[in-house]
């Protein structure tokens, strides 16, 4: 008895949903953009609802596992969780330590505002002690033994001050008192360090930045040992907050350029806050790769490659008003409140990176509105430089 022939509309549904016979292994990993797969076997259907195959996209999918398996790689960890968001993937973090009413957590006092304002949101709800605490001083391992914190949130370089913490200093004194260390390691990226390999618990990345390299898709990673992730991989199925599979596939086709893009990166700032420090028209310049950054010498230590990819500095003389001045008459860099880009992006910190803290919190971390922070593109430096300090002396003029 021949099969009945299929309607159109049936075809229609089921036509080329399986490529049969190829052992071609394609050079460019495929889009995966189907949420869901299917099975010729129940067996082996309700194996992958348990996570061993790809069945659904929020418990795993093709995309998101490769994307996962080259950070994790870079990073020399066990694994990696990719999250929608770098700010997702921080919270996943903090919430997957179980803080209870009592418990206290330490954070960057001149860290990212919106990473802050998380953090006393969330510590609010739940009755868990804040401290914030600038732990690139010397001071700062002391400071965590004396609060015996259950977790302790670092920045590798500080945004938007760039400071540089001692890793190694803070991750001892962390073991010492039973913390869990997260480091958000977004600025150095994976190529100017592997924030595990000094000691941190967690390595924290907003792919969005220099990963991914285009700002064409927003993604987040965390990454660790298999222990430590494997609640957050818990709580991402229940939460859904997973990493689509283009913006998957995108963040990973930036990663393969990682290290070719950063060391030209990190090339170009050196040169340009070389060049911005000699200007007159600057109060300072922040860079620690200069002799005169406050943690150059640590920096050194605990930087790999080089000294970064972003640099600021402080307008003399300069309020809110000339700040704006200034972004408006850029040319070559573009004002925006990203970073990671082949192109130059420049912001005001206080209305920016820094726009979620209070202005007692922003008076605290030194973080004035003189501030301008640089994400060095991979334009010509001097015409980077140029187009800063003419902008500069547009901004100033009365």
């Amino acid at each position: 008895m021949s099969q009945k022939r299929l309607s159109p509309r049936t075809v229609a549904v089921h036509a080329g949903s399986r490529l049969e016979g190829s052992t071609s292994q394609p050079l460019v990993p495929a889009i995966h953009m189907s949420t869901v797969g299917w099975f010729d076997s129940s067996e082996e259907l309700d194996g992958a609802l348990d996570g061993k195959d790809y069945v659904y996209s929020r418990i795993s999918a093709q995309n998101t596992t490769l994307l996962e398996e080259s950070v994790a790689a870079l990073e020399g960890a066990e694994a990696c969780v990719s999250y929608a968001s770098g700010m997702a993937a921080l919270r996943a973090v903090l919430e997957a330590q179980n803080l209870k009413p009592g418990d206290s957590i330490v954070m960057p006092a001149d860290g990212y505002g919106v990473s802050r304002l998380l953090f006393k949101t969330l510590c609010a709800r739940t009755g868990v002690e804040l401290h914030p605490v600038v732990l690139s001083e010397p001071t700062a391992p002391e400071r965590i033994l004396e609060l015996r914190p259950k977790f302790v949130l670092a920045e590798s370089i500080t945004n938007p001050l760039l400071s540089v913490p001692d890793l190694r200093a803070l991750a001892k004194a962390c073991r010492q008192v039973g913390a869990a260390l997260a480091v958000d390691a977004t600025f150095p990226s994976p190529y100017g360090q592997r924030a595990l390999s000094l000691g941190a618990d967690y390595a924290v990345q907003s792919a969005t930045k220099w990963i991914n390299g285009h700002s064409d898709a927003l993604a987040g990673t965390v990454s660790g040992s298999h222990e430590r992730l494997a609640p957050l991989r818990s709580m991402r199925l229940m939460a859904g907050d997973v990493l689509g599979p283009f913006e998957a596939w995108l963040t990973q086709r930036g990663l393969r350029t990682l290290h070719v893009r950063m060391k030209a990166h990190f090339e170009n700032a050196a040169q340009v806050a070389r060049r911005l420090a000699e200007s007159p028209l600057l109060e300072r310049v922040l860079y620690p790769g200069l002799p005169s950054h406050p943690q150059h010498a640590i920096a050194r230590e605990v930087l790999e490659g080089g000294f970064g990819p972003m640099v600021a500095f402080e307008i003399k003389g300069a309020g809110r008003p000339e700040g704006y001045r200034f972004l408006e008459a850029l040319k070559v860099a573009r004002p925006g409140p990203s970073l990671g880009d082949v192109c130059t992006l420049v912001m005001h910190a206080a209305s920016a990176s820094a726009r979620r803290m209070t202005p007692e919190e922003r008076a605290a971390a030194g973080i004035r509105e003189s501030l301008i922070r640089v994400s060095v593109g991979l334009e010509d430096p001097d015409d980077i430089v140029e187009d800063l300090l003419s902008a500069v002396a547009q901004g100033v003029k009365r």
